[in-house]
């Protein structure tokens, strides 16, 4: 039986206790960078559930819709809207909430394939897990575009599912996990209410653009989008493309490291940032322009994003909901990469491009990497979404910790994304959307990479 999903009830959840309108606030120029092409980041989180789906729209659905109602009064932004301001000459935009604006909310049920085999580690289907997303909701006339959406997809007797597709323009990562670990404490409590759930920093113009990116971007708009027109993004109906997670144990990360500290040594080279998130991406770039058998004269290259929060001057209260995201781009050429010490020259160059922020302003920081993304046709990269830092596996809305997570909006982005490994302290998941040829030389380079460190 082909797999399928049926809709079961949808919802409108609209922030409790009521909440008049709220002033808008323009986007900071660190939000309104993912305006061109508005990225929906979807994470899905699978989580056991051996009980009916009777079980769960009696017992279980009016908790999680009223713990969500208490969240979204703090979270607000995400039951609003992003739309132009309405002084749209200058082609700002602003995140806003009206009164009685809402979040959508679906209850599905899927059925003609296994929850353990579509939430587990190997190739699997592709378009059985894009069931699971929810469906964009069309931007209205005026150009108008919901944060968030949200669908919870039940499996008989097996598990679930909780997708959440949110714009990237509305947070990052950090903003998004904020949110979702929120709502989950908010689920285990006996009695919720608003004094338990963390308030988020809201205040978006506390970030300054002190190099006019956002003008500078909207100027180069059309040649943007011609770029990201061009890009080898893989279409989602195409049937041979699956998901695949590898993992990196611990012990493998030590003696990644190891072996970029000793290269690194043997050439005099000075100490740089030698990270597990710097080995990861090293080793699995690596792996990937192998498995694609480029050519050797071919140039390659690593984008990757780093929260800045920490980084401002002064440094941004942690819990700040939107986007604070610096970047940084690696180049190396194909035969670099393949080559024999290939792994320990890429973690290098990323360890040495992380050290080279240190102390800049973000907005210089973007201000070189997008004038670099628009020099030429970046077809051959690769960029990561996700981070293990986020903690994914501690989301607990009362039934455990998740049985997977993953990214399934990487296959637009032709990124790979990462998360801690849930099995053990110190590792890192690997998750991949390819062509399935592509994949098993992908897994087999992965393996047999890690024989020979």
């Amino acid at each position: 039986m082909a797999a399928a999903v049926r809709v079961l009830h949808e919802s409108q959840i609209s922030p409790s206790p009521w909440l008049p309108s709220q002033p808008p606030q323009p986007l900071s120029f660190l939000d309104a960078i993912w305006l061109p092409n508005s990225v929906l980041v979807e994470r899905l989180f699978f989580y056991d559930f051996p009980h009916p789906v009777s079980h769960f729209i009696d017992h279980k659905l009016p908790i999680l819709i009223k713990t969500l109602s208490l969240t979204l009064h703090h979270f607000y932004p995400l039951a609003g809207s992003i739309r132009p301001s309405a002084d749209f000459d200058d082609g700002q935009f602003e995140i806003a909430y009206e009164e009685g604006d809402s979040v959508t909310l679906t209850i599905a049920e899927f059925t003609g394939e296994d929850f353990h085999n579509i939430s587990g580690y190997h190739p699997r289907n592709f378009e059985n897990l894009r069931l699971l997303v929810p469906k964009p909701k069309k931007s209205s006339s005026c150009g108008q575009f919901p944060p968030i959406s949200i669908q919870i997809t039940l499996f008989q007797n097996q598990g679930l599912c909780i997708c959440f597709a949110i714009n990237h323009v509305a947070c990052d990562g950090s903003g998004t996990m904020g949110f979702i670990r929120s709502w989950a404490t908010a689920c285990r409590s006996t009695e919720p209410t608003l004094h338990e759930i963390s308030r988020p920093f809201l205040d978006r113009s506390i970030i300054i653009d002190t190099h006019g990116i956002q003008r500078k971007m909207f100027q180069h708009k059309r040649v943007f989008e011609e770029y990201l027109k061009k890009q080898d993004t893989l279409p989602v109906s195409d049937p041979s493309l699956v998901s695949a997670t590898f993992t990196l144990c611990k012990d493998h990360i030590t003696q990644l490291k190891e072996r970029v500290q000793a290269k690194g040594e043997e050439e005099g080279k000075p100490l740089f940032h030698i990270s597990t998130f710097v080995v990861t991406c090293a080793y699995v770039w690596r792996c990937l322009v192998k498995a694609r058998a480029y050519d050797g004269d071919s140039q390659q290259y690593f984008v990757c994003v780093v929260d800045w929060r920490s980084r401002m001057r002064p440094p941004l209260p942690r819990n700040y909901f939107g986007n604070c995201l610096g970047g940084l781009m690696v180049e190396l050429s194909t035969k670099e990469l393949v080559g024999k010490n290939g792994n320990e020259l890429a973690a290098m160059e990323i360890g040495k491009s992380i050290d080279g922020l240190r102390g800049r302003d973000v907005g210089e920081v973007l201000t070189t990497a997008f004038g670099r993304l628009l020099e030429n046709e970046r077809r051959k990269s690769l960029s990561v979404a996700g981070s293990p830092k986020l903690m994914v596996y501690e989301v607990d809305f009362g039934w455990g910790r998740p049985a997977k997570v993953e990214i399934s909006s990487i296959n637009e982005t032709r990124a790979i994304s990462l998360a801690e490994s849930r099995e053990e302290e110190g590792g890192v998941e690997i998750g991949l959307v390819l062509p399935e040829e592509e994949m098993n030389r992908f897994g087999k380079n992965f393996t047999c990479g890690l024989v020979d460190i």
